[in-house]
């Protein structure tokens, strides 16, 4: 505790090696170096993704900057010095900048907007095709691909067949599932892991190896 007060009344405005930083960012986490990263975070941001942004740069900057942040605080163990630690920071800074502008494409739909149609059917069917193109193999995969379409219809519950399809049909990334149906990762995980069991057992009792499909889940 008395170590804590002390460093709290030696603040510095300045940290230029990266064991300052480590020390300053890990507990007890001095409040101004988390200031001090904060600005340089959005002073690197706003170039690196003022192209990506039609308006509202500056507080989408800030949004970004403090999640980044909170992920650098969380992770300051993981830190190995094989750069700057400010560089570092960016790096995630930018990536997590990215990952929300990718999700942002899908604030204006909900999950029940994304139903299974020909064109996602389509994507499907060419993600799992063999590099084999023979008549005989094409008719294959395409009745494989409707036995389970039918599985996932007839025996997913309604949630399961949600996350199948936006994942699976529709090929939407994990995170923007996340959001979209308002759980968490882990949530999300289970429930998929439930769903291909299902499709596995079913796929099993008709005699099909289901493998190759389970691995596009």
């Amino acid at each position: 505790m008395i170590n804590w007060f002390k460093r709290r009344r030696n603040k510095k405005t300045s940290y230029d090696t990266n064991e300052e930083w480590v020390e300053a960012l890990s507990p007890p986490v001095d409040e101004q170096a988390v200031e001090v990263l904060r600005k340089k975070l959005i002073q690197g941001l706003k170039p690196a993704l003022h192209k990506y942004v039609d308006r509202e740069l500056d507080q989408f900057v800030e949004d970004v900057a403090q999640d980044a942040l909170l992920k650098v605080l969380d992770n300051i163990d993981t830190f190995r010095g094989e750069s700057k630690l400010t560089t570092w920071a960016m790096k995630i800074a930018v990536r997590e900048g990215l990952t929300e502008l990718r999700l942002k494409r899908y604030d204006d739909i909900s999950i029940e907007d994304l139903k299974p149609n020909d064109e996602s059917r389509e994507v499907f069917s060419l993600s799992v095709a063999s590099n084999e193109t023979s008549p005989d193999r094409s008719l294959h995969e395409s009745q494989l691909i409707d036995k389970v379409m039918q599985i996932i219809n007839e025996e997913l519950t309604d949630k399961q067949k949600k996350a199948i399809n936006a994942l699976m049909i529709q090929g939407l990334p994990m995170p923007a599932v996340v959001k979209l149906m308002h759980t968490n990762r882990n949530a999300l995980y289970k429930l998929v892991y439930d769903a291909r069991m299902k499709i596995k057992t079913k796929l099993e009792l008709e005699g099909i190896d289901p493998e190759k499909m389970l691995n596009k889940l």
